[in-house]
């Protein structure tokens, strides 16, 4: 009987997130109210309410089940050879498959974290969420010799988040922004990063 309720449970939660979604990228995170929310879910807002006490704590259903899906493909990284291949994969499956409306939601909800703090508690737990899997994934690179011995991760590490960063927000701005072209482009930024030995990356710049 538990696993039924604990089932059941997370198919509302499910319900829920999906609506919440929707209202968000509909109406932006202010427009998106918990009565819209509910009216989207299908529930009523005592339902409602037992799983979200709060929009600030559907957002953080929200990140969580993005920590957990972007969890999943970094652990995939360590199931195959082609460490870069597999790692492109991963970036394109996030700034390229990702349908646009996504990226509208994040624009939103990052101008959320400069006037509301439980917001910007969630966007610095993402930072560091996304920088520790970013770390640990170009250290396991490091550790297969499948990026030169003296690379600079932390640099690398910077690099993709700015410029992943930048990509979103372009995507959410333009809607004839191609991505693929520029996911290319990253990686190739990257592997002249990471593939030279640094020594020789500095000797260059000056």
């Amino acid at each position: 009987m538990p696993r039924i309720d604990d089932a059941r449970r997370g198919d509302r939660i499910t319900t829920i997130l999906d609506a919440a979604e929707r209202c968000f990228v509909r109406s932006g995170f202010h427009g998106a109210t918990m009565a819209a929310i509910c009216a989207e879910a299908g529930m009523s807002a005592g339902n409602l309410y037992r799983y979200f006490p709060s929009k600030e704590a559907v957002i953080e259903g929200l990140c969580e089940r993005d920590f957990a899906e972007a969890a999943e493909g970094f652990a995939a990284l360590e199931a195959t050879d082609d460490t870069w291949a597999a790692f492109r994969d991963l970036a394109a499956f996030h700034l390229i498959d990702e349908p646009r409306e996504s990226f509208a939601m994040w624009i939103e909800i990052m101008a959320e974290a400069a006037r509301n703090p439980q917001i910007a508690a969630l966007r610095v737990k993402a930072d560091l969420f996304i920088e520790e899997k970013l770390r640990g994934a170009l250290g396991m690179a490091h550790r297969r010799g499948h990026i030169a011995p003296q690379a600079d991760i932390e640099r690398g590490v910077q690099f993709m988040i700015t410029f992943s960063e930048g990509l979103m927000l372009r995507r959410a701005r333009d809607p004839d922004f191609d991505p693929v072209p520029h996911v290319d482009m990253l990686f190739d930024i990257l592997r002249s990063l990471l593939l030279t030995p640094l020594a020789a990356s500095n000797d260059n710049l000056t």
